[in-house]
């Protein structure tokens, strides 16, 4: 008894074009959703002043402390032991 024949290319077809004008369309990228400022002047002072120097958040402190998990968390919930 023979297995069926199972196409691995699916129903559809994605060319590589087809994932470049999704990308340049904004298709694949996440707008303000877990984004976090990048410098002083984006967002809240007093956010930007708890998190400037949190390895999660700041390249910087990627020298002297270990990145543990995603280099931007929205909100940290890994004991990295900074706060």
């Amino acid at each position: 008894m023979s297995s069926p024949t199972v196409s691995i290319e699916g129903p559809t077809s994605t060319t590589s074009e087809g994932f470049l004008a999704a990308a340049k369309s904004g298709g694949c990228a996440s707008s303000s959703y877990g984004s976090s400022p990048t410098s002083p002047g984006e967002g809240d002072p007093a956010i930007w002043e708890r998190i400037k120097d949190h390895p999660c958040f700041s390249e910087e402190a990627h020298h002297y402390f270990a990145r543990m998990h995603v280099a931007v968390a929205p909100a940290c919930n890994v004991q990295c032991n900074y706060c």
